[in-house]
């Protein structure tokens, strides 16, 4: 069988696309059926990507769907939630933990995309209430470059030289031929990947479904245009692809992306009203940057993922009803695909035991996914910093340590004020 979609203007840079997929009749208790060994080498590709109401429409047979918070009132509590955040999947959680009755047709994934200045933020929080999932949002600097104690690390940077610099997106906003560019995006995919794997941990402890903004696949759109626009070098291009090469195939790939659709001419506009300083005085977010960020979207991104899971793609000028945007996802079928097909691929898992090996991976195994994505090469000049400067770093570093002494510890860490050390994973 073959599904064709026709899309209207505001995305006719898809064109036409032809997608190949293949079905079976309904089998709800056989939702995730494919193993373990899936989770280290993903499936072939076909799939389906639907469209939203403002386009054609292309629905397919029903199984298992996401539900509304109207449609979910009468539903029973689930079981507590594990504390994954604070304890490790041992053993005798297979025996103890009910992780399979916390499971229902919300526990999955959405990733809501689109330019920036779209609104993606206050869509997201919307949906995630309507759903009844988690909200996560994005990753930002300050979570990694400001301590559990408060101390900005960004305010040693007068002291460093450029190499070690502590850099942001604020600092390649003002200056994007700086030579920690690469090394900053390439930050921003791992604390993509790190938010990710956590939502992994989320969904496979609590069965609560997780929204988020963006995904580690489609930083891929904004690295993209960098090296197009000259910002990152060839060889920094290569870093990263290498970096996503070794860690992408690791994680599971979300159930569902939204993406909100702007003309890129007028992100800026949107940019002009919400007055961030850092983005309305940056040479930056020039038309033609911002529509090679759309072109990545909708001519790479969008396509290869609807292989994998489904897409809604809504055209955002002007907000859309949320209620008719739950309709649509309603509609959805993500259960009953056979092993022959790469649509859901990722959440099918033979037995019960082979999704418990997966949540053990995610929540147990986090530094070792974390390091997949950390890859040594030398031939990169913008990714090292010289032993001289990492030298001086330290030495700020150290001297910092001495004023606080509880920048010494990682946070909960510190035997002077926290509490239970002992009794931690």
């Amino acid at each position: 069988m073959y599904a064709y979609m026709i899309v209207t203007k505001p995305f006719q840079t898809l064109q036409l696309i032809r997608i190949e997929y293949k079905m079976i009749s309904s089998n709800i208790t056989s939702a995730l059926r494919t193993g373990y060994p899936q989770l280290l080498n993903f499936g072939r590709i076909s799939g389906l990507c639907k469209m939203s109401p403002t386009n054609i429409i292309l629905t397919i047979p029903q199984t298992s769907s996401i539900t509304g918070k109207a449609m979910r009132v009468d539903r029973p509590p689930r079981p507590p939630p594990f504390d994954w955040k604070n304890k490790n999947y041992r053993i005798w959680h297979t025996f103890t933990d009910p992780m399979d009755a916390r499971f229902d047709d919300n526990s999955k994934i959405v990733i809501v995309e689109g330019l920036p200045a779209v609104g993606k933020d206050k869509f997201a929080k919307k949906l995630a209430e309507e759903l009844e999932m988690l909200y996560v949002p994005q990753p930002r600097f300050d979570d990694i470059f400001i301590s559990p104690h408060g101390f900005d690390y960004r305010t040693l940077n007068e002291k460093l030289p450029d190499d070690a610099q502590y850099f942001d997106e604020k600092m390649f906003l003002a200056n994007p031929y700086h030579r920690n560019t690469c090394a900053m995006q390439h930050t921003y995919y791992q604390m993509r990947y790190d938010q990710y794997v956590d939502a992994l941990a989320h969904v496979f402890s609590t069965g609560q479904g997780v929204v988020l903004q963006r995904s580690p696949w489609s930083d891929m759109v904004f690295m993209k245009a960098m090296h197009s626009a000259g910002y990152v070098s060839k060889q920094g291009f290569d870093y990263y692809k290498s970096s996503l090469a070794a860690s992408l195939h690791q994680i599971l790939k979300p159930h569902l992306i939204i993406y909100l659709d702007i003309p890129s001419s007028m992100v800026k506009q949107r940019i002009q009203k919400r007055a961030l300083p850092h983005e309305l005085n940056s040479e930056v977010l020039t038309p033609k940057y911002l529509q090679e960020i759309e072109t990545n979207y909708k001519n790479i991104y969008l396509p290869d993922i609807s292989k994998h899971a489904h897409v809604l793609i809504y055209h955002w000028v002007e907000e859309a009803d949320m209620w008719s945007i739950v309709d649509d996802i309603e509609e959805l079928q993500f259960d009953g695909y056979d092993r022959e097909s790469s649509k859901m691929a990722d959440w099918s898992f033979s037995t019960l035991d082979m999704r418990r090996a997966a949540r053990t991976i995610y929540t147990n195994r986090k530094e070792q996914l974390l390091d997949s994505a950390r890859v040594v090469r030398y031939d990169v000049p913008e990714m090292l910093i010289s032993p001289e400067d990492q030298s001086r770093r330290q030495k700020l570093l150290d001297n910092l340590a001495e004023e606080y002494p509880s920048h010494k510890y990682q946070a909960g860490f510190d035997p002077n004020s926290d509490k239970g050390i002992l009794w931690k994973d």
